[in-house]
C-alpha cells in the first residue's frame, strides 16, 4: 500500500511538471529586435581630443534620443540602437556645434563617425553631410543591397538564384540546361550546409 502511494506521488509528480513545462512553451517569445551602433572620435582642428564634447543622437523616424559626453581621448559610442537613420550634433564649449543628418544604422554593424570642431562662437552651427566610414570596430563582414542595387546587377539568366549562389557558401541546384533559360525558377538553394 506504501509503494502504491509513492507511485501515485511520482506520477502526480511528473504530469504537474511537464504540465508547466508545456504551459512556459505556449507563451510566445518576443519579437526579437535588430540592433547596431554608432561610435566615433571628436577632435579638434589641430587633430586633437575634444573630451567632454557633448553627443546627442536623435532617431530621424523614432525621434529617440540619447546623449553622452566624450571621453578623455575624445571618444563616443552609442549602442543598441534600433536600424534606422540618425542625426548626430556635437557640442562643446568654445567651438562651433556640428550636425551630422542622415547616419544609416544597420543591423549588426557600427557606424563610424568621427567629427572636427572648429572654434568658434557657440551660436554658430554647421552641417556635415557624410557617409559612415567603413566598419572598424568589430570583423563583421557585409552589406544591405536595396532593390536598385539587386535590380542593377548584370546576370545572365535574371535567376535570382544566380545571385544567391554569389554569395560566399551559398549553393544552388542548378538545371543542367544551358541556353538563355538555364537557371530559371525555384531551385533549392542552401547556405554553409
Amino acid at each position: 500500500m506504501i509503494k502504491s502511494k509513492k507511485t501515485t506521488f511520482y506520477f502526480f509528480l511528473a504530469s504537474f511538471l511537464c504540465c508547466c513545462i508545456q504551459l512556459g512553451l505556449c507563451f510566445p517569445a518576443p519579437a526579437q529586435q535588430t540592433l547596431g551602433g554608432i561610435t566615433g572620435t571628436v577632435t579638434d582642428s589641430s587633430g586633437g581630443a575634444v573630451s567632454g564634447a557633448t553627443v546627442s543622437l536623435v532617431g530621424d523616424e523614432t525621434k529617440l534620443t540619447r546623449r553622452q559626453t566624450t571621453n578623455s581621448s575624445g571618444s563616443y559610442l552609442f549602442v543598441n540602437l534600433p536600424i534606422g537613420h540618425y542625426t548626430l550634433t556635437f557640442t562643446q564649449q568654445g567651438f562651433q556645434a556640428q550636425n551630422v543628418p542622415s547616419i544609416l544604422v544597420q543591423a549588426n554593424r557600427t557606424a563610424t563617425v568621427n567629427a572636427e570642431l572648429k572654434v568658434g562662437n557657440v551660436n554658430q552651427s554647421i552641417t556635415v553631410v557624410e557617409t559612415p566610414m567603413l566598419n572598424a570596430v568589430d570583423t563583421t563582414n557585409g552589406y544591405v543591397m536595396d532593390k536598385s542595387q539587386i535590380d542593377s546587377v548584370p546576370l545572365p539568366t535574371g535567376s535570382f538564384t544566380g545571385l544567391a549562389i554569389l554569395s560566399p557558401g551559398v549553393n544552388a541546384e542548378l538545371s543542367s540546361g544551358t541556353g538563355a533559360n538555364a537557371g530559371l525558377g525555384n531551385a533549392p538553394v542552401w547556405a554553409n550546409g
